[in-house]
């Protein structure tokens, strides 16, 4: 069966996997050769080709807190406007920004810098003192997917730089040989500082100075969340990233009500977040199956939520501990299958991710980012197939007359884009709990084909 290919071979002949960065036994070794890589005449490439020749990659090093000291930290990453060139199976892979959430933003929101870095246009910028910008102009508007044509967004909201960061840390993919490897914080913090060094929100500062990450069971996380804390003082806001444990109205002085964001483990953090009263109702009307999900019992939850909050941060010392406390200017929610934390918006879709699961199938999640429902992306795409883009599956969830046009749209776009026969769709309401059989998995084993 075809999995997801992230062999890379180094200038010397030796080969590894991308993913041993993640596996405690080999993590240690692969830094190794990975330092001494960088810097080279020579690149790594991985095992696509493009027009007969290898792909080249770029070795990029940083400074990170392990173990309480900083280390040197080096990671692998794909060249400038290549991503979309690397086979939908490659863990280097990009989708086509014509062909997904990137397309609703207008030009240069999104962009590949000179080094190979990735620029972003925030909507609210990261000094304290920058204000949230109007909406979008109305002046452009482009066809997108098949639709009639959509204002693009001028900014980046916090939903699309979690968005940004799932995609760029390829937690939006799922291959069987991951396993049980995201049920552990620390190997997804990981991932997402990897992804962060690589975004530029402003001159001279990555996303990873202001980001800081909350789970359970990371002995780095707390010292981690205190050095971000610092960094940013008065000057710069802090953007916390975790999974959601609870968000709820509490009473604060005088009666007044405050809104309350608890993180799963921020107990250790001594982290309190807390946002002006009204964020409670907004949170409930953009994201209302995060929150319906947020009311139940932890062990009744069907899925987890993670949220990205930008705040202003200050720290204070309370009977010899220090805590970290957030107000919060903006709080976006993602809603994920808890086991692959694989990005779901639908119960139904959510059955399809697990039932993707247990069969072992290899399988990425389109994001849809800030563009907006005119944007035609699937639900899932199969990486597994015999299909060079990837095998497009859709799951029409509702049969009322208004969702009619939208649903004979998708299936016109996906007909001229893919072929009638190279898409999978499910009528979750006709068949309830039946679905049709997924596309078979492709019986070659992956390699050097030219993609």
């Amino acid at each position: 069966m075809c999995v997801m290919r992230d062999w890379v071979t180094f200038p010397d002949g030796t080969r590894g996997r991308r993913s041993w960065d993640a596996d405690l036994q080999r993590a240690g070794a692969w830094q190794r050769r990975l330092a001494q890589a960088w810097g080279g005449d020579e690149r790594p490439v991985c095992d696509c080709r493009y027009q007969g020749q290898p792909m080249g990659l770029s070795v990029h090093r940083c400074l990170r807190q392990r173990g309480g000291e900083q280390v040197q930290v080096y990671h692998l990453a794909r060249l400038r406007n290549q991503g979309a060139l690397h086979h939908v199976a490659c863990s280097f892979h990009e989708a086509d920004p014509r062909r997904d959430g990137r397309s609703g933003y207008a030009a240069a929101v999104v962009h590949e810098r000179d080094d190979g870095r990735i620029g972003i246009a925030l909507r609210r910028g990261l000094r304290c003192l920058d204000v949230a910008a109007a909406p979008a102009e109305p002046a452009q508007a482009a066809r997108q997917g098949g639709g009639q044509g959509a204002v693009r967004q001028a900014r980046m909201t916090e939903l699309g730089v979690l968005h940004l960061l799932w995609e760029e840390a390829g937690l939006n993919r799922w291959t069987p040989r991951m396993g049980r490897a995201r049920r552990h914080w620390p190997v997804v913090r990981e991932a997402l500082d990897r992804a962060a060094v690589r975004i530029v929100p402003a001159r001279n500062q990555t996303l990873s100075d202001r980001l800081a990450m909350i789970g359970y069971g990371d002995e780095d996380g707390p010292a981690l969340l205190r050095e971000t804390a610092r960094s940013c003082g008065e000057t710069w806001r802090i953007l916390l990233l975790g999974i959601v444990d609870d968000i709820a109205l509490m009473n604060g002085r005088e009666g007044q009500q405050f809104c309350s964001l608890r993180f799963d483990g921020a107990k250790t953090y001594n982290l309190r977040v807390s946002a002006a009263a009204i964020w409670h109702e907004r949170v409930a009307r953009r994201y209302p199956m995060a929150m319906a999900a947020l009311a139940r019992p932890r062990a009744e939850r069907a899925i987890r939520v993670v949220g990205l909050v930008t705040a202003t941060v200050r720290m204070e010392v309370i009977h010899g501990q220090t805590v970290v406390r957030c107000r919060a200017d903006d709080i976006a929610l993602m809603e994920v299958e808890p086991d692959t934390l694989t990005p779901v918006s639908s119960g139904h879709e959510l059955v399809i991710a697990r039932a993707l699961v247990e069969q072992r199938r290899s399988f990425v999640r389109p994001l849809r980012f800030d563009a907006g429902r005119d944007v035609v992306l699937p639900d899932f795409v199969l990486t597994d197939t015999d299909e060079p883009r990837g095998t497009p599956m859709e799951v029409f969830g509702r049969a009322d007359e208004a969702y009619a046009a939208r649903r004979a749209e998708k299936a016109r776009y996906y007909d001229e884009v893919f072929g009638q026969a190279h898409w999978w769709h499910w009528d979750a309401v006709a068949s309830p709990g039946r679905w049709p059989a997924f596309p078979p998995a492709s019986t070659r084993t992956g390699g050097d084909d030219d993609v």
